[in-house]
């Protein structure tokens, strides 16, 4: 149950990302596209800097919010699956 609901926010940072990186490489260019695919953080600069859409804190809140609520999920499953 804890990880298909840790798997959904994952899969909602995951449609964000692929947002931001479509932004990334229509608009932004090539080089700025491929940056953001392989370079690791480069997308948090170019998420606050150069990202313009017209739901732009919905996307990184989406994005930012969900890694975190499902890493804490995921934290919270592995707590109370541990043995005492």
């Amino acid at each position: 149950m804890f990880m298909a609901l840790a798997g959904l926010f994952y899969l909602v940072a995951l449609v964000c990302w692929i947002i931001i990186l479509i932004h990334a490489f229509t608009k932004g260019g090539a080089l700025q596209g491929i940056l953001c695919l392989c370079v690791p953080f480069y997308i948090l600069y170019y998420m606050f800097a150069k990202f313009e859409h017209e739901k732009k804190n919905l996307i990184i809140l989406g994005y930012l919010g969900s890694i975190v609520i499902a890493v804490a999920i995921q934290m919270i499953f592995i707590g109370a699956t541990m043995p005492r």
